[in-house]
């Protein structure tokens, strides 16, 4: 990080604490803290008020170069000491959409394995994953993340095509619920019944089939999460 970049991200990030910190609400926080299981304190805001505050700053200070970009990012994450913070970083990752690229994709996964809990992860995997990566052969990048030993890299192999619809790759899809449906953890469990439901949306009769098929693998948590896709187009068709 240069000496420019760096000054820019410590300024964003007093800009933005600051703002939080006038505007804490300590018993909201207690109540948010113990939503989230205690992963890390809170300022108390409301979400729609982290957006108005974080916008306001991001607007002043937005990142002009793929580099500052990166370096914010990366910055707001090593220095953010409240969740607001964090989610202030996710804000701008999304907000300044011509940097949302392949490129970006190793810093998204630095972030999935720092952050450790599914509102940072989902996020990623979901509106900055996905995107980068709907062109790509997702074999190539998918597959070792199902390997990885981090539930978390494995949960954002899961959901990285949650809104490709029609253009998912149903083949990898598949194999990425096979190499975890043995899985005990409940975030595996409900990324994979989310998935199938999601793609249910485009193509019911094929998560029916893979339903089916995998009777006795798949968790009762994934199948009652695919059944609601599979029920919702029973419904409207």
């Amino acid at each position: 990080m240069t000496t420019t970049e760096w000054e820019k991200s410590e300024l964003i990030h007093s800009r933005l604490s600051s703002e939080f910190k006038h505007n804490s609400n300590p018993e909201h926080a207690g109540r948010q803290e113990a939503y989230m299981k205690y992963q890390m304190p809170f300022w108390g805001i409301p979400a729609h008020q982290v957006e108005e505050i974080a916008y306001s700053v991001f607007n002043q200070h937005p990142p002009l170069t793929q580099s500052e970009y990166r370096h914010l990012l990366r910055y707001l994450f090593v220095h953010g000491s409240r969740r607001e913070e964090w989610y202030a970083a996710i804000l701008m990752s999304r907000k300044f959409k011509k940097f949302i690229h392949i490129s970006n994709v190793d810093l998204y996964i630095e972030i999935v394995q720092k952050s450790q809990w599914w509102d940072i992860v989902d996020t990623i995997a979901v509106n900055l994953i996905g995107p980068s990566l709907v062109t790509q052969d997702l074999r190539k990048w998918l597959i070792p993340w199902i390997n990885h030993p981090d539930i978390w890299v494995r949960r954002t192999a899961l959901l990285t095509q949650l809104k490709y619809r029609e253009k998912t790759d149903y083949d990898v899809l598949k194999e990425l619920i096979r190499t975890t449906e043995h899985e005990t953890e409940f975030f595996i469990r409900k990324a994979i019944g989310w998935a199938l439901r999601e793609y249910a949306y485009t193509d019911p009769a094929a998560v029916s089939i893979f339903v089916d098929e995998r009777a006795g693998c798949l968790s009762n948590l994934s199948v009652r999460e695919a059944q609601k896709g599979l029920n919702k187009m029973r419904f409207t068709s």
